[in-house]
């Protein structure tokens, strides 16, 4: 093959590389990695129903080995458009979304040991309670810990469905991907503390109702409820990759706030 050729040949292969999603695949495991975490690109795992091996684009781990134990688990999508925005309606996190309750205190019970989970589930029983009839939030230490989950964190919205305007429904494929492997990976996953993110390389816009006026916003994170076989919640992390770092100092920050939980 002429030089002229072969120049023309890594040219294509270049564009195609650089169209597809893989740059911003290798970007953000370069950010996990900067961050001390442990990154493993294109994770095989079988999916049951079909029968085949599958990929997750990005796993990555954090593991504490010294007592109290805790593991850190980021299942990654990533997707890239440079035509097309993805659109969510948004809502603030209210009565409507309990499952939020009973995901954050999954979480915890693997790492909970008596009497700090049997509280665990008088809280979840008094929270569900409290919200379903309109009562007050129980006030208590272990409650004022928990709410600083970014699970719980009332300043990230909840995105209720997407609108993609002109473009196929890469969301959705990313979603569906993401809890095939939270379903089919279940058994290796048992000790950790599992967040499943989809990352965008693209602009993320959220509209909502505000005294009759449509607003309409550019947004760098929301968390969308989607549900797997068997209708039990999935909260997915949605967020630019521009915006990924700040979202790793929030799983920092989680960790802290759960090591502190089990510590007591």
């Amino acid at each position: 093959m002429s030089e002229t050729k072969e120049q023309n040949k890594i040219g294509k292969i270049r564009e195609y590389i650089l169209k597809s999603g893989f740059p911003s695949e290798i970007d953000i495991g370069n950010i996990l990695r900067r961050n001390g975490w442990l990154v493993m690109n294109q994770y095989p795992y079988i999916d049951k129903d079909m029968k085949k091996i599958r990929t997750v684009d990005l796993l990555a781990m954090k593991m504490r080995f010294q007592p109290p134990m805790l593991g850190l688990l980021l299942l990654i999508e990533c997707k890239k458009s440079e035509k097309h925005d993805w659109v969510f309606h948004t809502q603030q996190k209210e009565r409507e979304f309990l499952p939020l309750i009973g995901t954050i205190i999954d979480f915890v019970k693997k790492i909970a040991k008596p009497p700090l989970s049997k509280k665990l589930e008088q809280l979840v029983s008094d929270v569900t309670v409290g919200k379903l009839f309109g009562l007050e939030t129980p006030s208590s230490d272990l409650w004022s810990k928990l709410s600083g989950l970014h699970i719980l964190d009332k300043a990230i919205k909840i995105g209720v469905f997407s609108v993609i305007p002109n473009s196929k429904d890469d969301f959705f494929e990313a979603t569906q991907q993401i809890i095939s492997a939270l379903e089919n990976m279940a058994g290796g996953m048992e000790s950790f503390i599992v967040f499943p993110v989809i990352v965008f390389d693209g602009e993320i816009y959220e509209f909502y109702q505000e005294n009759a006026e449509m607003k309409v916003l550019p947004t760098n994170h929301i968390q969308f409820m989607s549900f797997g076989k068997d209708m039990s919640p999935c909260l997915i992390d949605i967020t630019r990759k521009t915006y990924f770092s700040e979202y790793l100092k929030m799983i920092d920050r989680d960790s802290q706030i759960l090591l502190n939980l089990v510590s007591t």
